[in-house]
């Protein structure tokens, strides 16, 4: 066996026995150490998908936050990322970092506490943010796109803990946004996860908790992109990998959007779009989610300015994958008449809310 398929083997290892130490123990439900955050989710069957979303999404329960029963000097949560996947968050997240004024998790972006991790107790919670009441002042917040899909009653127990809360969704052009995850889920998939498993950053991860992962170097990586390459697969995969639950639930932005809507005003909910704002006037974006998260004009202005965004590797990262896209012309317009209705409806609800921008609706499609 060569040794980048002896590292390969060791690699699909590592992820195995990190999918079942991400399963639920009774004996380490409160415990603090870092564990997988990438829950396992059913393959091709729709009905069993929602069934198993169902099953991992209880709704977590928190009367002791409840609007009322709090001081002011309790944690207070200020922002929530909820998505869109494959979006720019990773990019919004690396520079909200170097705000000093707005307090993120220490250990990761995503935290999944409100659909995977709610069992462990809100302590847990705001542990993952090292929050003191001497510092409660901060703007504490965390960046988890799967929140955007999170069931209507969970969204409803946020709101009840944290009721000022505010909201920032990226929208991406849905074919491009989907290709994307599926990209990275067929990547995924190469490296030993199931499809609708994610990998939580195992190659490039700013895990600082390393020491069960394989570390690729640049020639190997090299090879697991050749072996992971999207024209090993016909259409019709990528097809079904839309349509699953996986994909068609993050692709829907309007229908799950208007869950948070119901539990929160328009005005603490911004909608951003990724082409036009995170691509083309970075620093503009950057101003209104520091705004919007609550920081003084003046602050964010001297934040911003500081602050250096890196544009061209966000811009490279879409224009590659939406490369491998335009030399498969027959599946992007499957995608296209696929998610043209979520395009439609995602519209209607940006008009309704007041937004001057629009995606795509492969009107040319149809």
């Amino acid at each position: 066996m060569s040794d980048f398929a002896s590292l390969l083997s060791s690699f699909k290892q590592n992820a195995s026995s990190a999918a079942s130490a991400a399963a639920p123990k009774k004996s380490s439900a409160t415990s603090n150490s870092t564990q997988s955050r990438k829950r396992p989710l059913p393959t091709n069957n729709t009905s069993s998908a929602l069934t198993s979303v169902n099953h991992f999404h209880s709704i977590p329960h928190f009367p002791s936050l409840h609007h009322g029963t709090r001081k002011e000097t309790d944690f207070q949560l200020k922002f929530l990322g909820i998505g869109a996947q494959k979006a720019g968050t990773t990019w919004l997240h690396k520079l909200l970092q170097k705000c000093h004024l707005i307090s993120l998790p220490q250990k990761q972006k995503e935290v999944h506490f409100w659909d995977w991790h709610h069992r462990k107790g809100i302590e847990w919670y705001i542990q993952q943010f090292r929050y003191s009441p001497q510092n409660s002042s901060s703007y504490y917040g965390e960046i988890t796109p799967c929140y955007a899909v999170l069931p209507e009653q969970t969204i409803a127990e946020i709101s009840k803990c944290f009721p000022n809360l505010k909201i920032i969704f990226i929208a991406r052009d849905l074919v491009d946004r989907a290709w994307s995850a599926m990209i990275m889920e067929l990547r995924d998939q190469t490296m030993g996860l199931n499809a609708g498993e994610f990998a939580d950053g195992v190659v490039g991860s700013d895990d600082k908790n390393t020491s069960k992962r394989t570390k690729l170097s640049a020639s190997q990586q090299r090879r697991l992109q050749q072996q992971s390459s999207p024209s090993s697969q016909p259409d019709s995969y990528f097809m079904d990998r839309l349509r699953n639950t996986t994909h068609d639930s993050r692709s829907n932005y309007a229908k799950y959007l208007s869950n948070w809507y119901k539990h929160f005003p328009s005005e603490s909910i911004l909608l951003l779009d990724y082409y036009r704002d995170i691509e083309s006037d970075p620093r503009s974006v950057l101003m209104k989610v520091v705004m919007h998260i609550g920081v003084e004009e003046e602050k964010a202005k001297q934040f911003v300015d500081t602050a250096v965004p890196d544009t061209n590797a966000t811009a490279s990262s879409a224009s590659s994958s939406h490369h491998l896209l335009t030399q498969r012309p027959h599946l992007k317009k499957q995608m296209e008449i696929y998610l043209q209705p979520y395009a439609t409806e995602f519209n209607t609800l940006l008009q309704a809310k007041g937004y001057d921008w629009r995606l795509d609706e492969y009107n040319d499609s149809k």
